[in-house]
């Protein structure tokens, strides 16, 4: 995307909103989406009367708990927002339809770097799955408006590009280096390293102890399936998912829990040969949320949408789990893994 082009976005923008417009900026809390919507809220607070953000989840990943709080970023939870009082309505680093309880509501700004499969009709719609992460694209426009970021800004979006390209091993474009590499000058490392390092807590250790005890690998696929029934939080599916995925011998993993009333199954895989998104889409798309990028996907499952597939799903904690293992294993297992 040339600067012309990235001008020509970024008054887009601009003319979308009013001065008395308040604005709210959704998101689902992982790095690239807390600062690219940080950045978004830097790049218009002078040009509307308020802006928040808001986080459709609870924040409990350790890291990114770390970033919101050395960085100072605040941020609402969704669910206490009175959503009547805001006159304009975006989200970032994500799509309204990835989540249940944004339907029926009306977006303005969408800026995403996912692969789109429906059409929006938000007034401002920036959505390019080339770029390895949506940071990037707000780091442009605030270069585009001769915004410096300040020292917390720039450490965000650069931990945001750095987690969403994997360092870079497993997506990234130019424009993600030069940003980069523009936003390095700009970051206070030693707060980089504490959130980087923040990961884990000793109440996590007995899901490590349970995910040894307890995965399946088949050697033959490169796969390794954990099912973890009951969790305190989805964020250690992903986290074991991640550590798994260094294992060697290792070219998927996939680990599944279930938080309150949803499964969440979390894909990863090395991007060689297949798609994890595409497979998440196709394996559970149909009776939940599902998607993501060609190396990590999620799926989102309501209990209810598995009565049609588990023989009775009121009936014992430990019978019922058992029988939400075997359709999710059976279903990756039709995909081919």
């Amino acid at each position: 995307m040339s600067n012309l082009k990235t001008r020509e976005k970024l008054k887009k923008l601009f003319d979308t909103l009013d001065a008395d417009d308040r604005l709210l900026i959704v998101i689902f809390p992982d790095p690239d989406a807390i600062a690219s919507a940080w950045a978004l809220k830097r790049l218009i607070r002078y040009k509307v009367q308020s802006v928040d953000i808001a986080a459709l989840r609870e924040t409990k990943r350790l890291d990114n708990l770390a970033m919101i709080r050395l960085l100072r970023i605040p941020i609402l939870r969704f669910e206490e927002c009175q959503i009547e009082i805001y006159t304009k309505l975006a989200i970032v680093d994500s799509q309204p339809h990835h989540f249940a309880e944004l339907e029926g509501l009306s977006f303005d700004i969408l800026i995403d770097h996912h692969p789109v499969d429906r059409e929006f009709d938000a007034a401002f719609q920036d959505i390019n799955p080339t770029y390895g992460a949506t940071a990037t694209i707000l780091t442009e426009y605030l270069r585009a408006a001769k915004i410096k970021p300040s020292t917390y800004l720039a450490t965000a979006l650069f931990y945001g590009i750095k987690t969403d390209t994997q360092n870079f091993v497993l997506r990234g474009i130019e424009k993600d280096i030069q940003a980069f590499r523009y936003l390095f000058n700009y970051i206070n490392q030693t707060i980089l390293r504490k959130i980087e390092t923040s990961e884990l807590s000793l109440k996590n250790l007995s899901y490590f102890k349970k995910a040894f005890n307890n995965m399946e690998v088949n050697l033959r696929r490169h796969r390794v399936f954990l099912f973890l029934g009951k969790v305190e939080s989805p964020d250690i599916c992903v986290i074991l998912a991640d550590f798994l995925l260094r294992i060697y011998e290792i070219s998927w993993s996939i680990v599944a829990g279930i938080y309150e009333e949803t499964v969440v199954i979390i894909f990863r895989s090395d991007g060689y040969r297949r798609d994890a998104g595409q497979l998440a889409t196709k394996a559970f798309g149909e009776i939940g949320k599902a998607g993501g990028h060609k190396e990590m996907a999620r799926a989102e499952i309501p209990l209810a949408n598995l009565s049609p597939f588990i023989s009775n799903l009121s009936r014992s904690k430990a019978k019922r789990i058992k029988e939400i293992k075997a359709y999710v294993k059976g279903r990756i297992k039709e995909m081919g893994l």
